[in-house]
């Protein structure tokens, strides 16, 4: 009969710290998925932020404007010197 008790205490705290060591890896396991959401989340704002700036340098009012500014540079690199 004492070595069944011993035997059920032993799993008891067998299963005891099983549970804590699983609940602590559950709870870090969810910090690891929070980090990558967030990582994730900051990545496309960063994707989008980047589509936009190209779309607004690549219209074309814009690429026209540096046309005509490379043009201008190259007319005044033509002039003869004084």
């Amino acid at each position: 009969m004492n070595e069944r008790i011993a035997v059920l205490v032993v799993v008891l705290v067998l299963e005891l710290l099983g549970g804590l060591g699983l609940r602590n890896e559950a709870i870090a396991a969810r910090g690891r998925i929070e980090v990558q959401r967030r990582c994730k989340v900051e990545c496309n704002l960063r994707i989008r932020n980047c589509i936009n700036f190209f779309n607004e340098v690549t219209t074309p009012a814009n690429l026209q404007r540096e046309l005509e500014r490379r043009k201008q540079q190259q007319e005044i690199a033509n002039l003869p010197q004084l």
